[in-house]
This record gives structure tokens, C-alpha cells and sequence, in this order.
């Protein structure tokens, strides 16, 4: 009896596929979806950091005002645990091309920042070098001439032209959008390059390249990493303080050994002492020996230069400060938050769905519980064929959607940043605590299910069992009490609303479940939209100016003029705006340190052409005024600020200050503060350095008017850096796109579930109402008017899904925003219009697919068979 009991079990998944599918279906998509989320975000900081430990990436940089000597290597190096190498690097602006290269040292002995060649090999020789692999997509190619010979003045390497034999990736410059800034040129770095060593004139490293070997089991993009580093980077700042004052001193007698040499040397050739000559005899020299006063002015310039050697100041780096490395972390953590809410949705429906779909197996199974209880079955050996149905249903489901959530999901997302970084080979692990959990949730979904409804039937006498169940009481709905409305409706709309009310668990489940499925599909299209609309409206509707130029001082009035001579040769040229910009930064107990830019317009009543201070939700406009600042939404939010709130601000010098709110205006990247010059001299009794000015042009110029007019700008030796917004607007923009591939996999798997719900629920609801369907088709009914009698049904049911998950959506769109959301940035909270329109239609697409299968199943209807069946 025991094997024919377990020849039952499994002829029943045979005999009802559809029904074991559909649950393995919705438990698949659920866990799919939750590990995919939760691994992704890890999954991209694992592969990083996979990458940056096959080549080395040196975890700090050190640079210094006099260069890196050897002797300031083993500074470094004196550090237990502390490896440091030197490197050469210049940056050349071509001119013809207008394209500024970083040109480093590289050879096979450096063991840091080791490049991964793409095509070609490494060079070997001193007439060989190596490009971006971002290069190769500008138009460069295997064995050309790479030659700078009029680009480089300073005589910076031994040779300048050079046969290109590869093109490399370095794990210094993830990202593809940008290679930092360089005080020539244009001011932006295009492209880097590798050449031997040996080609560089320099007398001293440009710079040292750090590791420790604290962190050498330390993954990066870690806590434990991050203090790590934090802790090293001020023991070695202090080591290298300390031996600053040592170094300068050491140079000072070394150069002064090598000038006294050099000073014994000339007074034995010439017989003068440099102590006893005077101005006068000097002079007379310089008529009757003028070589002789110029070697002895030189030697006394030389002496000069030694007695005001300062303390080398040493600026250190550390990966965070990279292009690309902090960015490319924080774009992984917003993979992350979406996985707080999305998933749960699915094991919610999940378990709606699998309720449902197990109380109608166990209702069709009833006699046949009542028939092995009469035989003698225990209940535990009877339940076993449900619990098995259920449990094999979801352990499939759980193991497809683990495959499909850790492996696919992860490269899905992973190649959608493609574009943006050039890391590669993606590492996707299995994570055993969201597998467990995975694997929990969607037993509790399936066989939690089925013993719930199983529990209340085995307590059941065979004898009840046996019988079938009594069909519901027919009750009178609201809508029969309202005679004016009933009296109007016709028998097939009564049929259709008693129907409705009569099943109300059915109604439910169906509801809650395209509600559930229809909230997530206006998510997907409102994260699209909200994260979408912050290009268009920070730098279309808030940010009017086009670029900026950053002064090395102050300009003088005759510096200012010669450089808006310079301006009025632009033809786009509209307008420019002097402003004093300083970095600040808040914290307080409950929040981490935020940047802040601190800006004062020159002229305050111009200040409205180039940005644009308005209230998000009224529209108002805002001015500046002398009773306080303007700030941001997102940094007033942050550290709950309100108009008349009082904000402390800190220095970059460690002081502290206090600003009067006076208004919050709209923003969505970075914080700002924005004040008047008086109220500046108010806060910091000192008045405020112009020494950044905004660019307003009539038309936005293209990428290569930009590199001209920054290439003109950069001539001017005083002016440092000059930049345009289309960088940042293009990198995000980029962002935005690969962000959007995120939102169709949730819109598309939001989708299919709303289908699988569909599917599943019209199923048993057929299943279910087979006799009365029988019925009425006996009675004369025609096929279409059968399909009608049910279809009226699953719209109306549909139509009430979709109204409460465009409500649902809207909530569910707003957390979602605040979990995604980082400190530095703030999503548009809005949801267009289209969206819901967009949302509504997909879900009203599968109710249209189910329909059609279910056309087909109507159709075929054994009417004498279903109403042989003994009620």
C-alpha cells in the first residue's frame, strides 16, 4: 500500500503540470530575483577587487613639492610592513589633435599598478610605447608614430616620437568617461601612455606609488580596508612630517657642498674672494670681465636658491581618489538597495498565489483524503503527497532561480555598466546566507501553504470528507440595496458582480496579486523616470552656465580685462560670473561628513542667468538677501534643516561656523551653500576670494569647441584649470542608461508574474465553476457568451488590481527612492504621467494573453463529463 501511495504522489504532478509550473514559476521568479539584487551589488565590488589584486593597485600615492627622491623612498619604506616605488610622469598636450596624454614610466620590474595589455605587448625598447586602450577608440592603431616633438618644451624625455606596440587597460583609470585634470592644455586628460623609464630626464620620481601589507587580506571597498587605510595613511603622514624638516636640511648641505666646490673652484681659477667683494668691485668686474660677473652672478643666485629651499610639502592619495573608484562603488550599493523591497513583493505574491492554488488541489482532493483516512492511512502519510507536490514545486523553483540569480543576473547589470568601466570577467560566487534564506522563504511559501490548508481537512472525519462541499450561501451584495443602480444592470452584469463578491478569497488573491505585480511594473518606469529627469533638470532647468574657469589668485582688474578680451573671441560667448567657491564640510551625530561647496557671486543681481534657486513643489522663485544662505533639498533633509534653521559648517583649516537658513532650493547632485559677499564678510569677517568664474554661452558648444576654447583659456599661465558640464552631464547620462537595463529586467519580471498570477488564478477560478459553466452552456448558451461570463469577471478583477497598485506604486515608488538615494544625490519624486498609462497597458497585455489560452480551454469543455460528476 505504502508504494502505491507514492505512485500516487507523483502521477499527481504528472496530471496537473500546469498547476506545478505555475508555482516552480512564481517561486523562481521571487528567488531569481532577491539573490540576483542582493549578489550583484557584492558581486561587482568582489570582481573590482579581484582586479585590482591581480595587478597590484598601489593602495596609496605620494607626491611631493620636490619630487620623490630614492632617499624619500626609504622614508617610506622605513614603515614595517611598507613597499614603495618610484614613478615618472608628465602630462603632453598635442597640439595637433588638441589631445593632452599622461605619459608614465613602466617597465617588467614595477610590481604596482600593473597594466593589462588588450592588444599588442608591453614595450621593450626605448622607441616603444604603449596607449589606452580608450586611445584605440580616438583613432589609434597598431605600428603608427606617436610623435610630441614640438609638444614637449621642457625636454621632459630623452626622445619624443615613439612606435606604438600596444594598447593597455590599468587598473588606475576604471572608468571610461574621464582621466583627471592636468594644469595644461584644455585642463582634462584624454588618454594615458606607458614608456620605459630611462626616457625621462627628471632627476626625481614625480611621485611614489604605496602599499601595505596590512591590506593585503583586506578586500577592497571593505570596512575593514577602508579603516585600515585610513590608519596607515595618517602613520605615514606623520613619518614623512617628521623627516621633512631632516630632508630639507640634508638638501641644503648637499647643494651647499656641491656650490662650495663649485665656489673653491672659480676663486682658483680667477683669484677673487667671494667674501671680500664688494658692489663696487663687482661692478668694475662686470665692466672689464662681463663673463666673469655673469658666472659669479650665477653662483650667487644658486646661494640664494639654497638659503630658501623649504620643507618639501608631501601630499598623499589614497584609491578613493582615483577617477572612477568611489563612483564605481556607489553605483554598486544602489544595486544593492533595490533588493529591500522588490523581492519580498514577489515572495508576497508567492505566497498568496501558492495558497490559493493549494487550497483548490486539496478541495478537488477531498474524497480522496477521506477515502485513504477510511482505509487507514495516518495523516502524516496522507499529507505527504501535498507536502511533496508543494515541496518539490518550490525546491525547483528555488534551484533555477538561485542559477538563474546569481550567474545571469549579476552579468545582466554587470554588462549594462560595461560602457562605463573597463572592468572585466565578472566573479559571481554563490552566497550561502541568501541562498538559506532563498531557500526558507520559498518553503514557507509552497510547503507552508499547503499545510495550512491540509491542516484543517485531516482533522476532518473520512465521512465528511467523502461528501462534497456544500456550496456558499447565495447572499445579496451592497450593490442589490441600491435599486437605482441594480435595476439598471442586465442579467449577465448581476451574474457577473454576484460572482464576484461570492468568491471573495478568489477576488482577493486576485487582486492583491496584480496590485502587487502592477505596483512594481510603476516603480520600474518611476525609478526610469526619476533618475532619467535629473540630467534635464540639473543642467537644463537649474544650471544654465556651460563651464568654468578656476583662477591660480585673485585676477587684478588688468588680468580680468585681458581675459574677457580673451571670452569676447568665443562666438557662442554670452556672459561670465566671478564667484568665490571654498569646500566646507557638516556632520552631525546621526549622519556622515557631508562636502559641501561654499559659493559667493561677485554680483548678486547677475546671479539668476547663470543658476536658477527655486522651491521643488510651489515653483517660487528664490534671491539671495544679506539674512542668510541658500542650501540644497537633499543637505537640508539630511541634517533636518527648515527656513531660520541654523546649519554649522567646518573648515578645511578644522574651524567651525554658523549659517541662518533662508532658503531650500531644488538640487539633485552634490550640496551647496550659496551666499551674498556681506554675508560672507559677516560669517568669516573676511572678504571672498573670486577666483572661479561661470561661463555662459547662447548655444551648448560642441566637444570640440570645448577642447579649443579650454586649449585657448589654458595658454593664459593664470588660469589652472578649465571645465565644462558636459562631462559630468554625459557621465551621467551614461549612468542614467545603465540604470535603465536595471529598470526593464524589474518591468519585465514584474511582467511575467503578473502573467503567472493571471494564468494561475483564471485556471482554478475555471476549475473551480466547471459545472456551472457546463451548466449554462446546456442551458444555450454560445461559446462567446460563456467566455464573456468569465472574461467580465477577470477584466473587472484586473481593473481593481490595477487601481490599487497604481496607488501601491506610488508608495512603494517613494521608499524605494530614499533606499537608492546616496547623500550626495536626489532623485526627481515624481512619476509621469505616461508611466502609469505605460504600467496599466502591460498588465492589461497579459490579461489579454491569458484570455486568449483560456479561450481555447473554454471551448473545449466536457459538458456531460463535468455534469456526471456526483455534487
Amino acid at each position: 500500500m505504502r508504494k502505491a501511495m507514492r505512485r500516487s504522489n507523483w502521477r499527481e504532478i504528472r496530471q496537473s503540470k500546469t498547476r506545478f509550473f505555475s508555482i516552480l514559476g512564481i517561486i523562481f521568479l521571487g528567488v531569481a530575483f532577491y539573490v540576483g539584487l542582493r549578489a550583484t551589488g557584492p558581486d561587482m565590488l568582489k570582481t573590482a577587487a579581484s582586479y585590482y589584486k591581480k595587478q597590484n593597485l598601489a593602495d596609496m600615492r605620494v607626491v611631493s613639492s620636490l619630487g620623490i627622491s630614492d632617499k624619500d623612498i626609504g622614508i617610506i619604506q622605513e614603515i614595517e610592513g611598507v613597499k614603495a616605488e618610484g614613478r615618472y610622469f608628465k602630462d603632453i598636450n598635442l597640439s595637433k589633435k588638441n589631445q593632452i596624454f599622461r605619459i608614465f614610466s613602466y617597465d617588467t620590474k614595477q610590481s604596482m599598478n600593473r597594466a593589462v595589455v588588450t592588444q599588442g605587448r608591453l614595450p621593450r625598447k626605448p622607441n616603444e610605447i604603449v596607449l589606452d586602450e580608450f586611445a584605440r577608440k580616438k583613432g589609434y592603431k597598431l605600428n603608427q608614430n606617436f610623435e610630441f616633438t614640438a609638444d614637449d618644451p621642457d625636454k621632459a624625455f630623452n626622445r619624443q616620437n615613439f612606435k606604438i606596440v600596444g594598447f593597455v587597460k590599468s587598473p588606475e583609470f576604471i572608468e571610461n568617461i574621464s582621466r583627471g585634470n592636468t594644469m595644461i592644455g584644455k585642463g582634462s586628460i584624454d588618454c594615458f601612455a606607458f614608456v620605459l623609464p630611462d626616457n625621462f630626464t627628471q632627476a626625481v620620481y614625480s611621485e611614489a606609488l604605496v602599499e601595505f601589507r596590512n591590506l593585503k587580506n583586506s578586500e577592497a571597498y571593505s570596512n575593514q580596508y577602508e579603516r585600515k587605510l585610513k590608519q596607515n595613511k595618517m602613520k605615514l603622514k606623520n613619518q614623512l612630517k617628521q623627516k621633512a624638516t631632516e630632508s630639507l636640511a640634508e638638501r641644503k648641505i648637499e647643494q651647499q657642498v656641491l656650490l662650495d666646490q663649485e665656489k673653491e673652484k672659480f676663486q682658483k681659477q680667477t683669484a677673487l674672494n667671494f667674501s671680500g667683494l664688494s658692489s663696487e668691485q663687482f661692478s668694475e668686474l662686470a665692466v672689464s670681465h662681463p663673463e666673469l660677473a655673469k658666472q659669479l652672478g650665477t653662483i650667487e643666485k644658486q646661494q640664494e636658491k639654497i638659503d630658501s629651499l623649504a620643507a618639501p610639502q608631501y601630499h598623499l592619495f589614497i584609491r578613493s581618489e582615483n577617477p572612477g573608484y568611489s563612483e564605481y562603488e556607489d553605483n554598486a550599493k544602489r544595486i544593492s538597495s533595490l533588493a529591500s523591497v522588490f523581492p519580498w513583493i514577489f515572495f508576497l505574491i508567492a505566497a498568496l498565489v501558492t495558497l490559493t492554488t493549494m487550497t483548490r488541489m486539496v478541495e478537488e482532493k477531498r474524497n480522496e483524503l477521506g477515502t485513504f483516512k477510511a482505509l487507514g492511512y495516518r495523516n502524516g502519510e496522507i499529507a505527504e503527497k501535498f507536502l511533496l507536490y508543494a515541496t518539490l514545486a518550490g525546491g525547483l523553483g528555488t534551484l533555477l532561480g538561485l542559477a538563474v540569480g546569481f550567474y545571469l543576473l549579476p552579468i545582466i547589470i554587470f554588462n549594462a555598466y560595461g560602457q562605463l568601466y573597463n572592468i572585466e570577467n565578472v566573479v559571481t560566487p554563490w552566497y550561502l546566507n541568501y541562498a538559506l534564506i532563498a531557500l526558507a522563504v520559498s518553503l514557507v511559501c509552497s510547503v507552508g501553504s499547503a499545510w495550512i490548508v491540509l491542516r484543517y481537512d485531516l482533522q476532518t472525519t473520512p465521512a465528511i470528507l467523502m461528501q462534497p462541499r456544500a456550496p456558499k450561501n447565495g447572499k445579496r451584495i451592497f450593490l442589490e440595496r441600491l435599486t437605482f443602480i441594480w435595476g439598471r444592470l442586465s442579467f449577465s452584469q448581476k451574474v457577473t458582480l454576484r460572482n464576484l463578491f461570492r468568491y471573495k478569497q478568489r477576488m482577493l488573491m486576485t487582486v492583491i496579486g496584480i496590485a502587487g505585480c502592477m505596483s512594481m511594473i510603476i516603480t520600474g518606469f518611476g525609478l526610469r523616470d526619476s533618475i532619467g529627469e535629473i540630467v534635464t533638470l540639473q543642467f537644463d532647468k537649474l544650471w544654465h552656465y556651460q563651464g568654468t574657469t578656476v583662477f591660480k589668485a585673485v585676477p587684478s582688474a588688468k588680468e580680468e580685462e585681458t581675459y574677457v578680451s580673451e571670452l569676447n573671441t568665443f562666438s557662442n560667448y554670452q556672459d561670465h560670473l566671478f564667484v568665490s567657491i571654498e569646500a566646507f564640510t557638516a556632520q552631525k551625530a546621526d549622519v556622515s561628513k557631508q562636502e559641501i561647496s561654499l559659493s559667493v557671486p561677485k554680483e548678486i543681481n547677475r546671479l539668476d542667468t547663470f543658476l536658477s534657486f527655486r522651491n521643488r513643489k510651489t515653483g517660487k522663485i528664490y534671491s539671495l538677501d544679506d539674512k542668510g544662505v541658500i542650501i540644497n533639498e537633499k543637505l537640508a533633509k539630511l541634517f533636518d534643516l527648515r527656513k531660520g534653521s541654523n546649519l554649522e559648517i567646518k573648515s578645511v583649516s578644522g574651524n567651525t561656523y554658523s549659517v541662518k537658513v533662508a532658503s531650500i532650493a531644488e538640487n539633485y547632485v552634490g550640496h551647496f551653500i550659496y551666499m551674498t559677499p556681506t554675508y560672507y564678510q559677516k560669517i568669516f569677517n573676511n572678504q571672498p576670494k573670486y577666483n572661479t568664474d561661470l561661463l555662459l554661452f547662447s548655444n551648448e558648444p560642441s566637444k570640440r569647441i570645448e577642447d579649443q576654447m579650454a586649449k585657448q583659456l589654458m595658454e593664459n599661465p593664470d588660469i589652472s584649470n578649465v571645465s565644462f558640464m558636459s562631462k559630468s552631464k554625459n557621465a551621467l547620462k551614461d549612468t542614467v542608461k545603465s540604470l535603465n537595463i536595471i529598470m526593464w529586467v524589474l518591468i519585465v519580471s514584474a511582467g511575467l508574474l503578473a502573467f503567472i498570477v493571471l494564468y494561475n488564478l483564471t485556471n482554478i477560478n475555471i476549475s473551480e465553476r466547471i459545472r456551472e459553466l457546463s451548466t449554462i452552456k446546456v442551458l444555450g448558451f454560445y461559446d462567446n457568451e460563456v467566455i464573456r461570463y468569465v472574461y467580465r469577471e477577470n477584466i473587472l478583477l484586473t481593473l481593481m488590481g490595477i487601481l490599487l497598485g497604481l496607488f501601491l506604486g506610488k508608495i512603494e515608488h517613494r521608499y524605494i527612492l530614499q533606499t537608492v538615494e546616496l547623500d550626495m544625490t536626489m532623485f526627481s519624486p515624481d512619476i509621469q504621467p505616461l508611466s502609469y498609462i505605460y504600467a496599466s497597458m502591460i498588465t492589461l497585455f497579459f490579461t489579454l494573453i491569458v484570455g486568449i489560452i483560456m479561450y481555447f480551454r473554454l471551448k473545449k469543455i466536457d459538458m456531460i463529463e463535468a455534469l456526471k460528476a456526483n455534487d
